[in-house]
């Protein structure tokens, strides 16, 4: 399958938005996400600042977007902090996702990138086939320590 990459999405990723309808891809529309260490599952929330955060475990991490409502084709900014528990930088991966209900659809090109000192941002554009299908954008990011999920939930707008 194509991936969700920085520029556009594949041409698949595509394809299922569209086969989908207009009726909606993404979670529930819950602003929440999971966490799960190798031995403590942790919860995350989206915060009244405007980020997914994991505040529980060995493993703790905030997603930031630049909103819910990318712009169609204007890159979007988002960013990934985790630490442990101490507050200490972790260093790992974080594999980029993108889900619709359930599944996931996309991946960002490459999938994966290096988190240094507990610190990852990038950008993202989202493609025209993307407007008003509610998705959520996804960081699962793996430490020494245990691993991460942090979700966002979008809904692409022209």
């Amino acid at each position: 399958m194509p991936n969700l990459c920085r520029h556009a999405v594949g041409a698949v990723l595509t394809a299922v938005l569209l086969a989908a309808g207009a009726g909606g891809c993404g979670g529930s529309g819950a602003k929440s996400s999971s966490a799960t260490t190798p031995t403590t599952a942790g919860t995350a929330t989206e915060g009244l600042g405007g980020s997914a955060t994991v505040s529980t475990g060995p493993v703790r991490g905030t997603l930031r977007g630049g909103n819910h409502a990318p712009k169609v084709n204007r890159p979007w900014l988002y960013s990934v902090r985790v630490t442990s528990a101490a507050g200490q930088g972790l260093s790992g991966t974080v594999a980029i996702q993108f889900v619709y209900g359930d599944q996931v659809v996309g991946r960002d090109t490459p999938p994966t990138h290096p988190v240094t000192s507990g610190r990852w941002h990038d950008t993202i554009t989202f493609p025209a086939a993307a407007i008003g299908m509610p998705l959520t954008f996804r960081a699962v990011v793996h430490t020494r320590l245990g691993t991460i999920t942090l979700d966002w939930p979008v809904k692409v707008t022209a």
